[in-house]
């Protein structure tokens, strides 16, 4: 791509463009956690409570390196628009849903735009600017998902107690709005200029096997060991059918000059170590995100409003650290030690987190989740700029919709494991739990029982009170939600305790990850802990 004929004003505009689009994308999966419980409660099928995180996951992970590697040929900016108009039909949808299906179906096509929006803008910053600028800005993309994360929260448990859960999905309309008119009034850089590519040799094979990989492996995640046993037929079969259709794809890609997602970069070591180790830490975040607020409102007994609260200090100290990290590199040049110490800070953190209960003082959990969002601010910004600066400048797209793949496949897994986690130990510990009188009521009223709605919708409550008070045993409600909230901590401190391991791997990955001289800083033409500057360090922007 040639150097954008664009002035430093004209930038700064088309930053904020990007900004916008990223606040967008992470406003909506911040503002939907808080709601959710009461979804739930609406709708039916807590079965079906992550696939509401997932689908919007999966379809997310599949998009990405797909317009990723489109974009190298075709520009940035008309797939961001594209982006901005799927998310907003997307968004309008999921305000009129009446079942969990169509909720979930809406925001698997939600997340078709938000893979678009994320690709695209973390790959527009890299055209905008050079690889030490980027540090500086990668650091305010930080900054912007941490705003969105305490601001979405607190919008959307106020929307949900006051407004109902609907209206919460309306709130990504005026900034979609937005977005849309920064990148097409500002946004405004060549085309790239890729001798003999069209888009006519689109990798569709290559799309469909990545596709139905992802799909198979998240399938048998979700369902193992909750709806099927994992040594089960169903499972295997998924995992088999996983199994093949990413080394049919593995061997797909090698064929073609442009794959959907280049397993070839992966052949760099600073690409593959920050690929794994943005995999890995990825879970840490989404398992913050999802069973926060199902913690402050399930167990602990706050509203909508409450919980979202609880996303305050991990989104705060997200900020902090992840604008001061962008800073600290712009001036040094240096990355790792930020992505290293991060991710130490993150695994111990959520140590910690596995340890909440029903008694936890408020102030000890608040300081867990800052020490988590400090450790998490540089990780994933630099581990993106790291990616970036190991690229060849003309695959730049596909290296930053790669690294965003495996963010995105991380956290989708994880989410899915998470659930089939919890899950598997409501079905194993709540009956234990139960009083014994609990256990001989009306199939009715054991189902009722069986579901955590009771603890995050007082209608459920007050419906099984009402069946309780007829059956003359009144005394049994306190009971029950007693025997749920202690099921459920035990199942959150599950999910926390698998995210610190993983993101426990993330910490040792990241310390075998090269530091390469980032173009721009005096020291960029000198050798880093014995090793030469990478030749896509060279290339101009």
């Amino acid at each position: 791509m040639n150097a954008p004929a664009l002035n430093e004003r004209q930038k700064i505009l088309a930053f904020t463009g990007i900004l916008t689009v990223l606040f967008l994308s992470s406003l909506n999966l911040t503002v939907v956690g808080s709601a959710m419980p009461r979804v739930i409660s609406d709708l039916g099928g807590f079965h079906l409570y992550a696939w509401a995180f997932t689908a919007y996951s999966l379809a997310t992970t599949v998009t990405i390196p797909i317009v990723g590697t489109i974009s190298d040929r075709l520009g940035r900016r008309p797939l961001i628009l594209l982006g901005i108009a799927v998310f907003a039909l997307g968004s309008v949808g999921l305000g009129f849903v009446q079942t969990m299906e169509q909720l979930i179906m809406l925001r698997a096509l939600q997340g078709v735009g938000g893979g678009m929006l994320m690709a695209m803008s973390f790959t527009a910053i890299a055209d905008l600017f050079t690889p030490i600028e980027r540090g500086r800005y990668q650091g305010y993309t930080g900054a912007v998902w941490g705003v969105s994360s305490v601001v979405g929260p607190l919008v959307g448990g106020f929307l949900t107690d006051h407004l109902g859960w609907r209206s919460v999905f309306f709130v990504n309309l005026p900034f979609a709005l937005l977005a849309a008119y920064f990148i097409w009034r500002f946004f405004r850089l060549p085309r790239p200029s890729l001798s003999g590519e069209t888009g006519r040799n689109f990798d569709a094979l290559g799309a469909v096997l990545l596709a139905g990989a992802v799909t198979t492996l998240t399938l048998a995640v979700s369902w193992g060991g909750g709806t099927y046993a994992w040594g089960s037929a169903p499972i295997l079969g998924l995992l088999a059918g996983a199994a093949t259709l990413g080394m049919g794809y593995t061997l797909h890609s090698r064929r073609q000059a442009r794959p959907i997602l280049d397993l070839g970069l992966l052949k760099d070591r600073g690409i593959a170590t920050a690929s794994l180790a943005v995999f890995l830490v990825s879970a840490g975040m989404y398992a913050a995100i999802l069973y926060l607020p199902l913690y402050m409102q399930g167990v602990r007994g706050s509203s909508a409003s409450g919980s979202g609260l609880a996303l305050a200090p991990l989104m705060g100290g997200m900020i902090l650290t992840s604008t001061l990290a962008g800073q600290f590199v712009s001036r040094t040049g240096r990355y790792k030690q930020l992505i290293v110490t991060g991710a130490l800070m993150a695994a111990l953190a959520l140590v910690l987190a596995s340890s909440l209960s029903l008694t936890t003082p408020m102030w000890l959990a608040v300081g867990t989740m800052v020490l988590l969002g400090l450790g998490l601010g540089p990780v994933n910004s630099q581990l993106v700029l790291a990616v970036q600066n190991a690229a060849p400048r003309e695959k730049l797209g596909s290296a930053t919709a790669g690294n965003q793949f495996f963010q995105q496949i991380g956290g989708t897994l994880a989410v899915s494991l998470f659930g089939a986690l919890v899950n598997a130990q409501l079905a194993a510990k709540l009956g234990a739990q139960l009083p014994a009188a609990a256990r001989t009521l009306p199939a009715p009223l054991q189902d009722a029982i069986a579901s955590p709605n009771m603890l995050t919708s007082p209608e459920a409550s007050a419906q099984l009170g009402g069946a309780l008070q007829q059956l003359g045993q009144p005394e049994l409600l306190s009971q029950i939600t007693a025997a749920l909230k202690t099921v459920m901590v035990g199942a959150i401190d599950e999910v926390f305790l698998v995210s610190a391991g993983l993101v426990g791997v993330a910490f040792v990955v990241a310390l075998l990850l090269p530091e390469r001289p980032l173009l721009g800083h005096p020291t960029h033409t000198l050798e880093v802990r014995g090793e030469a500057p990478h030749p896509a360090s060279s290339a101009t922007d």
